[in-house]
Protein backbone atom coordinates (compact mmCIF):
# COMPACT_ATOMS: atom_id res chain seq x y z
CA UNK A 1 0.00 0.00 0.00
CA UNK A 2 1.53 3.43 -0.68
CA UNK A 3 2.75 5.69 1.85
CA UNK A 4 0.33 8.62 3.27
CA UNK A 5 0.19 11.96 1.82
CA UNK A 6 1.53 14.48 3.78
CA UNK A 7 -1.59 16.85 2.43
CA UNK A 8 -3.94 17.91 4.10
CA UNK A 9 -3.35 16.15 7.91
CA UNK A 10 -4.32 16.94 11.10
CA UNK A 11 -2.51 16.28 14.71
CA UNK A 12 -3.51 13.84 16.95
CA UNK A 13 -1.80 14.12 20.42
CA UNK A 14 -1.68 11.54 23.01
CA UNK A 15 -0.43 12.81 26.48
CA UNK A 16 0.74 9.29 27.86
CA UNK A 17 3.81 7.91 29.77
CA UNK A 18 3.58 4.60 28.58
CA UNK A 19 2.82 4.31 24.92
CA UNK A 20 1.25 5.73 21.90
CA UNK A 21 -1.94 4.23 21.47
CA UNK A 22 -2.52 5.21 17.75
CA UNK A 23 0.81 4.30 16.55
CA UNK A 24 -0.96 1.63 14.08
CA UNK A 25 -1.77 5.02 12.17
CA UNK A 26 0.81 4.52 9.46
CA UNK A 27 -1.32 5.03 6.20
CA UNK A 28 -3.66 7.67 8.12
CA UNK A 29 -3.63 11.90 7.19
CA UNK A 30 -3.79 11.28 11.15
CA UNK A 31 -0.66 12.45 12.37
CA UNK A 32 0.54 11.26 15.47
CA UNK A 33 2.43 12.32 18.37
CA UNK A 34 3.51 11.15 21.94
CA UNK A 35 3.69 14.00 24.96
CA UNK A 36 4.99 12.47 27.86
CA UNK A 37 3.80 13.70 31.14
CA UNK A 38 6.45 13.42 33.24
CA UNK A 39 6.52 14.55 37.02
CA UNK A 40 5.50 17.77 35.56
CA UNK A 41 1.95 17.90 33.39
CA UNK A 42 2.11 21.74 33.27
CA UNK A 43 5.22 21.85 31.15
CA UNK A 44 4.58 19.47 28.15
CA UNK A 45 0.93 21.24 28.14
CA UNK A 46 2.20 24.87 28.34
CA UNK A 47 4.56 23.65 25.13
CA UNK A 48 1.87 22.34 23.34
CA UNK A 49 -0.02 25.89 23.87
CA UNK A 50 2.48 28.15 23.16
CA UNK A 51 5.44 26.42 21.65
CA UNK A 52 4.38 23.17 19.08
CA UNK A 53 3.39 25.22 16.40
CA UNK A 54 0.45 23.55 16.00
CA UNK A 55 -3.10 25.87 15.03
CA UNK A 56 -5.83 22.88 15.41
CA UNK A 57 -5.25 19.40 17.24
CA UNK A 58 -6.61 16.70 19.28
CA UNK A 59 -5.49 16.05 22.63
CA UNK A 60 -6.20 12.73 23.71
CA UNK A 61 -5.32 12.43 27.62
CA UNK A 62 -4.67 8.69 29.14
CA UNK A 63 -6.73 7.28 31.85
CA UNK A 64 -6.40 7.29 35.64
CA UNK A 65 -3.48 9.56 37.41
CA UNK A 66 -2.68 11.00 33.65
CA UNK A 67 -5.88 12.57 33.67
CA UNK A 68 -6.13 14.03 36.88
CA UNK A 69 -2.62 15.64 36.90
CA UNK A 70 -3.25 16.71 33.20
CA UNK A 71 -6.45 18.33 34.36
CA UNK A 72 -5.63 19.77 37.47
CA UNK A 73 -2.09 21.41 35.19
CA UNK A 74 -4.63 22.86 32.93
CA UNK A 75 -6.62 24.35 35.19
CA UNK A 76 -4.02 25.68 37.03
CA UNK A 77 -2.74 27.83 34.24
CA UNK A 78 -5.95 28.74 33.08
CA UNK A 79 -5.50 26.84 30.03
CA UNK A 80 -9.05 25.30 29.41
CA UNK A 81 -10.00 28.31 27.45
CA UNK A 82 -8.05 27.82 24.19
CA UNK A 83 -10.35 24.58 24.16
CA UNK A 84 -13.67 24.71 21.98
CA UNK A 85 -14.69 21.44 23.32
CA UNK A 86 -13.91 18.48 25.99
CA UNK A 87 -15.32 15.40 25.18
CA UNK A 88 -15.48 12.64 27.55
CA UNK A 89 -16.62 9.10 25.97
CA UNK A 90 -19.16 6.81 28.11
CA UNK A 91 -20.10 3.71 27.22
CA UNK A 92 -23.11 2.94 30.02
CA UNK A 93 -24.67 3.84 33.09
CA UNK A 94 -23.25 2.84 36.58
CA UNK A 95 -19.66 3.11 37.05
CA UNK A 96 -19.27 5.39 33.19
CA UNK A 97 -21.21 8.12 34.60
CA UNK A 98 -19.94 7.69 38.25
CA UNK A 99 -16.12 8.47 36.30
CA UNK A 100 -17.63 10.92 33.78
CA UNK A 101 -18.66 12.92 37.27
CA UNK A 102 -15.26 13.03 38.50
CA UNK A 103 -13.88 14.33 35.21
CA UNK A 104 -16.54 17.11 34.72
CA UNK A 105 -16.21 18.27 38.35
CA UNK A 106 -12.90 18.40 38.05
CA UNK A 107 -12.80 20.54 35.28
CA UNK A 108 -15.45 22.94 35.88
CA UNK A 109 -13.46 22.98 39.33
CA UNK A 110 -11.64 25.09 37.20
CA UNK A 111 -13.42 26.70 34.25
CA UNK A 112 -17.07 26.99 34.67
CA UNK A 113 -17.92 27.83 31.19
CA UNK A 114 -15.62 25.48 29.02
CA UNK A 115 -17.65 23.37 26.60
CA UNK A 116 -17.97 19.70 27.31
CA UNK A 117 -19.85 16.96 25.46
CA UNK A 118 -20.23 12.99 26.58
CA UNK A 119 -20.13 11.10 23.59
CA UNK A 120 -21.87 7.69 24.36
CA UNK A 121 -19.87 5.38 22.80
CA UNK A 122 -19.88 1.65 21.40
CA UNK A 123 -23.44 0.71 22.20
CA UNK A 124 -25.01 -1.88 20.40
CA UNK A 125 -27.97 -0.21 19.52
CA UNK A 126 -27.86 1.95 15.82
CA UNK A 127 -29.77 4.84 16.46
CA UNK A 128 -27.90 8.30 16.75
CA UNK A 129 -31.45 10.24 17.36
CA UNK A 130 -31.15 11.57 21.07
CA UNK A 131 -34.36 12.44 21.09
CA UNK A 132 -35.51 8.76 20.60
CA UNK A 133 -37.43 7.36 23.72
CA UNK A 134 -35.68 3.76 23.68
CA UNK A 135 -32.54 5.15 23.58
CA UNK A 136 -32.83 8.01 26.41
CA UNK A 137 -34.32 5.01 28.35
CA UNK A 138 -31.56 2.60 28.06
CA UNK A 139 -29.12 5.18 28.98
CA UNK A 140 -31.12 7.39 30.99
CA UNK A 141 -28.22 8.07 33.92
CA UNK A 142 -26.16 9.36 30.79
CA UNK A 143 -28.55 11.75 29.73
CA UNK A 144 -30.04 13.15 33.42
CA UNK A 145 -26.02 13.58 33.77
CA UNK A 146 -26.37 15.81 30.56
CA UNK A 147 -29.04 17.72 31.92
CA UNK A 148 -27.56 18.04 34.77
CA UNK A 149 -23.76 19.35 34.28
CA UNK A 150 -25.36 21.30 30.88
CA UNK A 151 -22.92 19.12 28.56
CA UNK A 152 -23.68 18.56 25.04
CA UNK A 153 -24.37 14.69 23.66
CA UNK A 154 -22.95 12.97 20.88
CA UNK A 155 -23.89 9.01 20.06
CA UNK A 156 -21.83 6.75 18.29
CA UNK A 157 -23.04 2.91 17.85
CA UNK A 158 -20.53 0.31 18.19
CA UNK A 159 -17.89 -0.21 15.25
CA UNK A 160 -17.78 -3.76 13.73
CA UNK A 161 -14.45 -5.02 12.83
CA UNK A 162 -12.38 -2.16 14.41
CA UNK A 163 -9.99 -3.87 15.42
CA UNK A 164 -9.73 -5.68 12.11
CA UNK A 165 -9.58 -2.47 9.97
CA UNK A 166 -6.67 -1.04 12.00
CA UNK A 167 -4.41 -3.30 10.12
CA UNK A 168 -4.57 -1.19 7.39
CA UNK A 169 -2.99 1.85 9.35
CA UNK A 170 -6.10 4.62 8.64
CA UNK A 171 -9.07 5.09 10.48
CA UNK A 172 -12.42 3.77 9.18
CA UNK A 173 -13.64 6.96 7.60
CA UNK A 174 -10.40 6.96 5.63
CA UNK A 175 -10.67 3.50 4.50
CA UNK A 176 -14.16 4.47 3.30
CA UNK A 177 -13.53 7.19 1.66
CA UNK A 178 -11.00 5.02 -0.52
CA UNK A 179 -12.34 1.76 -0.18
CA UNK A 180 -12.48 1.05 -3.98
CA UNK A 181 -8.87 1.48 -4.72
CA UNK A 182 -7.93 -0.43 -1.51
CA UNK A 183 -10.65 -3.50 -1.92
CA UNK A 184 -9.23 -3.59 -5.50
CA UNK A 185 -5.67 -3.68 -3.98
CA UNK A 186 -6.45 -6.37 -1.46
CA UNK A 187 -8.21 -8.52 -4.34
CA UNK A 188 -4.96 -8.60 -6.15
CA UNK A 189 -3.17 -9.70 -3.05
CA UNK A 190 -5.17 -12.25 -2.03
CA UNK A 191 -5.06 -13.75 -5.93
CA UNK A 192 -1.01 -13.26 -5.55
CA UNK A 193 -0.91 -15.48 -2.11
CA UNK A 194 -3.37 -18.23 -3.60
CA UNK A 195 -0.99 -18.78 -6.52
CA UNK A 196 2.27 -19.13 -4.38
CA UNK A 197 0.48 -21.58 -2.24
CA UNK A 198 -0.18 -19.32 0.92
CA UNK A 199 -3.52 -20.41 1.97
CA UNK A 200 -3.10 -18.57 5.38
CA UNK A 201 -2.38 -15.48 4.39
CA UNK A 202 -5.29 -15.30 1.12
CA UNK A 203 -7.51 -16.00 4.15
CA UNK A 204 -5.92 -13.20 6.80
CA UNK A 205 -6.29 -10.40 2.98
CA UNK A 206 -10.43 -11.99 2.38
CA UNK A 207 -11.11 -10.94 6.33
CA UNK A 208 -9.72 -7.35 5.48
CA UNK A 209 -12.05 -6.97 1.97
CA UNK A 210 -14.64 -7.54 4.87
CA UNK A 211 -13.54 -5.29 7.03
CA UNK A 212 -12.92 -2.44 4.37
CA UNK A 213 -16.43 -3.05 3.01
CA UNK A 214 -18.18 -2.62 6.46
CA UNK A 215 -16.51 0.96 6.62
CA UNK A 216 -19.82 2.42 3.95
CA UNK A 217 -21.95 2.53 7.11
CA UNK A 218 -19.60 3.55 9.60
CA UNK A 219 -18.66 6.44 7.83
CA UNK A 220 -22.44 7.08 7.85
CA UNK A 221 -22.56 6.90 11.64
CA UNK A 222 -19.05 9.04 12.09
CA UNK A 223 -20.66 11.52 9.54
CA UNK A 224 -23.93 11.75 11.37
CA UNK A 225 -21.20 13.10 14.91
CA UNK A 226 -19.52 15.13 12.56
CA UNK A 227 -22.87 16.92 11.85
CA UNK A 228 -23.50 17.23 15.36
CA UNK A 229 -20.50 18.22 16.15
CA UNK A 230 -21.02 21.10 13.47
CA UNK A 231 -23.78 22.05 15.45
CA UNK A 232 -22.06 21.80 19.13
CA UNK A 233 -19.06 24.17 17.67
CA UNK A 234 -20.10 26.00 14.10
CA UNK A 235 -19.23 24.79 10.42
CA UNK A 236 -17.24 28.28 10.02
CA UNK A 237 -14.29 28.05 12.81
CA UNK A 238 -10.83 28.11 11.05
CA UNK A 239 -8.63 26.87 14.22
CA UNK A 240 -9.93 23.78 16.12
CA UNK A 241 -8.81 22.58 19.48
CA UNK A 242 -10.66 19.53 20.93
CA UNK A 243 -9.63 17.46 24.09
CA UNK A 244 -10.92 13.92 24.61
CA UNK A 245 -10.51 12.22 28.36
CA UNK A 246 -11.76 9.78 30.92
CA UNK A 247 -10.24 8.80 33.68
CA UNK A 248 -11.03 4.79 32.69
CA UNK A 249 -8.99 5.16 29.44
CA UNK A 250 -9.54 2.27 26.66
CA UNK A 251 -11.01 1.72 23.50
CA UNK A 252 -13.41 3.81 24.20
CA UNK A 253 -11.39 6.99 24.62
CA UNK A 254 -9.47 5.85 21.46
CA UNK A 255 -12.33 5.40 19.28
CA UNK A 256 -13.56 9.12 20.28
CA UNK A 257 -10.22 10.72 19.74
CA UNK A 258 -8.84 8.51 16.50
CA UNK A 259 -11.93 7.74 14.76
CA UNK A 260 -14.10 10.72 15.73
CA UNK A 261 -12.80 14.15 16.21
CA UNK A 262 -9.03 13.33 14.35
CA UNK A 263 -11.13 13.03 11.28
CA UNK A 264 -13.71 15.92 12.36
CA UNK A 265 -11.13 17.83 11.67
CA UNK A 266 -9.99 15.88 8.51
CA UNK A 267 -13.37 16.50 7.26
CA UNK A 268 -13.25 20.27 7.81
CA UNK A 269 -9.85 20.38 5.98
CA UNK A 270 -11.59 18.87 3.28
CA UNK A 271 -14.32 21.54 3.17
CA UNK A 272 -11.53 24.27 3.79
CA UNK A 273 -9.53 23.31 0.04
CA UNK A 274 -12.64 22.88 -1.46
Amino acid sequence: MAKRSTAKTTHLVEMDDLNLDSSWLTESRVMSQQLRVGNDAGAPIEHLIYGSGLDSFVLDIGGNETASKTLNAIGEQLLFRHFDLIVIPVRDEGQDVDNAVKTINMIREHDRDVRIAILLNDISSRTQDLNDHSLRESFAEVFDLADQARCEMLVMPRIERYGRSRRLGMTQWEISENREAITDDLKTRVLTAEESGDQQQAKLLTRLIRAVTGTRQVRELINVVHTRLDQILGADKKRLRVMVVSTKGGVGKSVCSQQLIATYLLSRLDVSHE
